[in-house]
């Protein structure tokens, strides 16, 4: 860092339910499967098995960081191209997640930039289609689930930890290679919707929480956070 950023404000934002009125990881492996004409293979005849039968409710409760179900869902998309994935994301990122952005939000992004603060998404979304978000938006760092390839051909797997929770705060530490990043700007703001970005949220000097609904969440009260209604 040097003398100008230690001036500027880091502005940290979640993306699923924050900028975006919807879950996009989910629904984005499901918009690949129809589009690709992909259905009813082992792995969703497996998944559909585990939830009925409560086994990833009763898991997710013991094991909260493990996410099954989302996996379960996203392995299906094992075998396909980076080429398909990434020509899908962006139709994806047009045609579901753009008429989906947060208005208030969204605003809120050219005032920071504006004001020469640095913008960073951080999120437990995909990688492949909120790169074309941050290139519209001009948001210079993006910290967001990745997918693993092998020879150009998706795994099926995330590479490393899913950006999730505590990992959201160690993937900042590792980006601005120290533990106590915040000290290198003027002041740290973080929007999010979710109790689970508390790990990222207590690093903040301001917390705006995004809400739809006539009354927030006790969570958010209690931190004293800043509200955005939609």
């Amino acid at each position: 860092m040097n003398g100008t950023d230690k001036k500027r404000e880091l502005v940290i934002y979640d993306f699923c339910g924050t900028i975006a009125d919807f879950q996009t990881g989910n629904a984005f492996v499901r918009y690949v499967l129809k589009h690709k004409g992909i259905s009813d293979n082992r792995y969703e005849k497996l998944r559909f098995f585990l939830n009925k039968i409560g086994f990833i409710k009763r898991f997710n409760y013991i094991f909260p960081k493990m996410a099954v179900n989302k996996f379960l869902l996203l392995y299906q998309l094992k075998g396909l191209s980076y080429e398909e994935l990434d020509k899908l994301a962006y139709l994806y990122y047009c045609d579901e997640v753009k008429p989906h952005l947060i208005e208030q939000v969204v605003d809120t992004i050219e005032k920071h930039r504006s004001e020469g603060a640095l913008l960073v998404l951080d999120s437990a979304g995909y990688a492949i289609y909120l790169k074309y978000f941050t290139e519209e938006y001009n948001i210079p760092v993006l910290l967001a689930s990745e997918f693993q390839y092998k020879n150009g051909i998706f795994t099926g797997i995330v590479e490393g930890k899913d950006n999730y929770g505590r990992e959201k705060l160690q993937r900042l530490k590792q980006y601005f290679k120290t533990s106590e990043y915040s000290s290198d700007f003027s002041k740290v703001i973080g929007y999010s919707d979710s109790y689970s970005d508390m790990p990222v949220l207590e690093h903040c000097d301001k917390v705006v929480c995004v809400y739809k609904g006539p009354r927030q969440e006790k969570w958010m009260s209690d931190i004293g956070a800043d509200i955005i209604r939609y």
